[in-house]
This record gives C-alpha cells, structure tokens and sequence, in this order.
C-alpha cells in the first residue's frame, strides 16, 4: 500500500504550501475543515484525498529516481516552497491562500424541520 502523510504532518504545513500541493497533484478535499480552539485539525483532505499523492507523480514532479515517499515529500515541500519564495520559477501559477474564496456551508442540525415545512408550504397551495 502507498505510504502517505497524516493529518496532523499536513495542516503543519504553511497554507499556501498546501494549496499549492493540492493543484499540483489534484488532491481533493472531500471534508469539512475542522478547528478546534483556533487550532486547526483538518483542513477538509482526509487520508482518503491523499491517495492521490503518489511516489509515481512526486518522481515526475521534481524529478527523482527515489523511491521514499516521505523523502520525495520533503523535497516537493522544500521545492513548493521556493516557488512560492520566488527562488524558482514554478510550472503552475501561484495562487495564494487569501486570494481563494471559501463560501461557508450551512448545516441544518435538524433536517426533518425542512421536510415538514415543505409539506406544510405545499398543502397551503
């Protein structure tokens, strides 16, 4: 199986780094982001997101010949880095963290409260 990173290892990283990695090998988020006393937990990417973060693609990234995934992390981190720096010239454009729009999702705690008053709504007519 395809070793890859913990949660805790990636919401370390500085966010524009992380976003910058989620573009570069089209990582999905697929949760919600989860803060806890202004601490973040998780920024939405579960370990299921980070499957698509393989040696395979890193090799191709950087290039390398390695086949130790959390060495390869490290260098994509030190090399995202330093496009970010602008040490690099990078081969995506760079978006940065506050220039990304994140509508906030309202969860109702109660959804059968919508049901009935959506059948109480379409009796009235």
């Amino acid at each position: 199986m395809q070793p890859v990173i913990n949660i805790s290892m990636w919401v370390s990283l500085p966010t524009e780094v992380r976003y910058r990695i989620r573009g570069i090998f089209n990582i999905p988020r697929s949760s919600n982001t989860v803060v806890n006393d202004g601490r973040i937990e998780t920024d939405g990417t579960t370990n299921e997101d980070f499957k698509h973060l393989t040696i395979a693609k890193m090799q191709d990234y950087l290039p390398s010949d390695s086949t130790d995934f959390h060495k390869l992390f490290d260098q994509v981190v030190a090399r995202v880095t330093d496009e970010i720096a602008g040490v690099i010239k990078p081969e995506l454009p760079i978006i940065k963290a506050s220039e990304i729009k994140i509508e906030p999702v309202i969860i109702n705690a109660n959804p059968e409260l919508n049901v009935k008053t959506k059948i109480a709504k379409k009796g009235k007519k």
